[in-house]
């Protein structure tokens, strides 16, 4: 199988999936709020990228955009679940959230948006080059 700049792409949001879901599990054991749900799509968002590694078969598109979605849905779960972190940080005032934990949520964030892009851009590209 010859690999193209899909398959690489792919294999990049598996791999930043994964480093969104350790992060994940990193901030959870700090205090902050990760839903079970979070934590399936996350997963989910991984296999779905790394079924780029089977080549290109007509169901690979589907499960590009499909990871793509479950790595949006994390982000904004962590982003709308972290929201009182960020806006004690901000105000600096503590009342019902964790303003420790603002830098996680922008950093969650950041390689969320980071994997989310790279996802959508494989997207586009074929996963292997026929033979």
């Amino acid at each position: 199988m010859k690999k193209t700049f899909g398959f690489y792409a792919s294999a990049l949001a598996a791999l930043l999936g994964i480093v969104s879901l350790v992060m994940l599990l990193v901030y959870k054991g700090k205090g902050g709020i990760v839903t079970g749900g979070a934590m399936a799509a996350a997963v989910a968002a991984i296999l779905l990228e790394a079924a780029a590694f089977l080549g290109e078969k007509p169901w690979t598109d589907f499960t590009s955009v499909g990871g793509a979605a479950c790595l949006a849905y994390v982000m904004m779960k962590v982003l709308s679940d972290g929201i009182w972190n960020i806006a004690e940080a901000m105000n600096g005032i503590k009342m019902v959230g964790l303003p420790e934990l603002a830098g996680m949520n922008y950093a969650l964030a950041f390689v969320g948006a980071a994997a989310i892009v790279v996802a959508v851009v494989a997207c586009f590209f074929e996963k292997s080059r026929k033979a």
